[in-house]
């Protein structure tokens, strides 16, 4: 996996590079692979590739993941490009009521929150759901 600026472990965020930048670069600089070859490994049209690289289009759940794969690039700095969270996001918060209510007010409290703080946040969240009963 490749990192890039704005999306590894900086203390303080910072502007990211759109997403569309980080795959042309790393589809030219890394792959050494043209526009048209890169589509024929996708299965899109060149066309379609010129417009997820240009930001006017934004891919479905399964050609995001092959991009991932094929661009060797980490899911994540896709899905914040994007702005595609992965499904669970979606599950979490509308697994009940309490949770339609909290996680949307929970995650705009975390905003701002280096890697390290996520992870301390995490495994305090999951210390909290192990002693309810056991492991979920």
């Amino acid at each position: 996996m490749y990192a890039y600026k704005g999306y590894c472990m900086a203390k303080k965020p910072v502007q990211p590079e759109p997403v569309g930048d980080i795959l042309r670069r790393q589809r030219v600089e890394v792959l050494g692979m043209g526009l048209r070859q890169t589509a024929q490994v996708l299965g899109v049209a060149p066309a379609h590739l010129t417009d997820l690289e240009k930001g006017r289009r934004t891919p479905s759940e399964a050609l995001l993941g092959r991009i991932a794969k094929v661009y060797k690039l980490d899911i994540a700095i896709l899905r914040a490009g994007w702005q595609k969270p992965d499904s669970s996001v979606a599950e979490a918060a509308t697994r009940d009521a309490t949770a339609a209510a909290k996680v949307p007010e929970f995650l705009r409290s975390t905003q701002g929150l280096t890697s390290e703080e996520w992870d301390t946040l995490i495994a305090q969240a999951k210390k909290m759901t192990d002693t309810k009963g056991g492991k979920r």
